[in-house]
């Protein structure tokens, strides 16, 4: 039975931030394999300013090269309409019945999980490992935790058991200061992208393009 991570996101576009955050998971839980899954349609982010999937897809398939044990994943890009986590962690629990998926994802997003479409239900999926962001402590996650899926016990430092028998794994990570967000106004503004975003993603943005600049906004000239 492989250890198998899933780290979902709208990647627009990948940066240091996504990578480190898999890296971390990979090593602290003992992954076989990370799975960087770029959405298809983001459901919580507005379609303008998205670049295409297949561009998205192809900045991770970029990225992950020569970093062990990370993949690019296109899963999401093959089913019409909203890429719901839910949707896809169901789909992969049946192509992959013998792993032990383990769904990454940082403590916001786990706090919001009663707020996303069937939330609920992702931790009888598969595993969770919450990558722990500043603001949120360990202590409260689990008590979060404990209120919203009765049954859920603690069983270690940041390790606990969900009544469905996943777990929920929390993670630590190094403060990276990083937002697709900014990434994209310091392309339009022709700044340097250096150790923000994996060197040869950066080499594709910087050659850019008109799909980034439709999804993006317009470059300044040189």
């Amino acid at each position: 039975m492989a250890k198998i991570g899933i780290l979902g996101g709208s990647f627009n576009p990948i940066h240091a931030g996504h990578m480190r955050m898999a890296v971390e998971a990979r090593e602290a839980v003992g992954l076989e394999r990370v799975l960087l899954m770029p959405a298809g349609e983001p459901p919580h982010k507005p379609a303008e300013g998205m670049l295409p999937f297949a561009h998205r897809l192809r900045l991770v398939e970029l990225a992950v090269r020569g970093v062990p044990r990370l993949s690019a994943s296109g899963i999401e890009g093959t089913r019409p309409g909203p890429s719901y986590s839910v949707d896809t962690l169901t789909a992969l629990r049946a192509k992959m019945p013998g792993d032990d998926l383990h769904f990454i994802m940082g403590s916001e997003s786990f706090m919001a999980l009663p707020k996303w479409h069937r939330g609920l239900e992702i931790p009888h999926l598969c595993s969770l490992v919450v990558v722990l962001r500043q603001g949120v402590d360990g202590q409260s996650l689990a008590a979060f935790a404990e209120e919203t899926w009765p049954g859920t016990e603690r069983t270690g430092f940041g390790r606990m058991l969900f009544a469905s028998g996943t777990r929920l794994i929390t993670v630590g990570m190094p403060v990276l200061e990083v937002s697709a967000t900014d990434i994209r106004k310091r392309w339009r503004e022709r700044r340097c992208l250096a150790m923000l975003v994996p060197s040869v993603a950066e080499e594709v943005l910087e050659r850019g393009g008109a799909a980034y600049e439709l999804a993006w906004g317009h470059r300044a000239e040189l």
